[in-house]
């Protein structure tokens, strides 16, 4: 016989080897949508994203990257959409500071700091240009210096919301571990 955790652990392995099916996914769709997009609106006060959030965790289970165990698939998903707000929370101030940045470089009043900014500026021009793919770079200044929501980027380049999402993560990513490997702040 076995007890409850341990069916709950064959599932997981089950899921590993094959991911859950697309029917349950649909009927978690059907049950969860509601609130989980809720609860992401409550979070990011943005209908777009909040669309794109639930659409993500969606996505992550589909392609099986993401293991859920049935016997708490709510509380995973609420949660799921909960980082994944947080996460879009993080890269909103990152896209402040570089908009930020970019202002001040852009403003004819000179000041202690306009000078060092702007070289910061520079070096991360510097760096998109010559260490991200083509993709990448387009991706980044159609999201953060036009401001394009990523399904305006996404119809704009003619590709999924997914890819874009993939590709602003990929970005940041690099972004930050340069910047931090060489101890400077944006």
């Amino acid at each position: 016989m076995m007890n409850e955790r341990a069916q709950s652990d064959v599932r997981i392995n089950s899921a590993e080897r094959g991911g859950i099916g697309r029917s349950q996914i649909e009927s978690l769709f059907k049950t969860h949508y509601t609130q989980m997009y809720h609860l992401a609106l409550t979070l990011l006060f943005d209908e777009a994203e909040s669309k794109d959030v639930v659409s993500d965790v969606f996505a992550s289970l589909l392609s099986g990257k993401v293991v859920m165990r049935a016997d708490n698939a709510k509380a995973f998903l609420l949660a799921s959409v909960r980082h994944r707000c947080l996460n879009v929370l993080q890269h909103k101030q990152v896209h402040e500071r570089f908009a930020r940045l970019l202002t001040e470089c852009t403003d004819t009043l000179v000041s202690d700091n306009t000078v060092e900014e702007e070289m910061q500026m520079e070096e991360l021009m510097s760096y998109l240009r010559d260490n991200l793919s083509l993709m990448e770079q387009n991706v980044f200044r159609l999201r953060y210096l036009r401001e394009m929501t990523c399904q305006e980027v996404a119809e704009a380049l003619n590709v999924s919301r997914q890819t874009v999402h993939t590709h602003l993560k990929q970005t940041v990513e690099k972004i930050r571990k340069y910047f931090n490997s060489n101890s400077k702040a944006i």
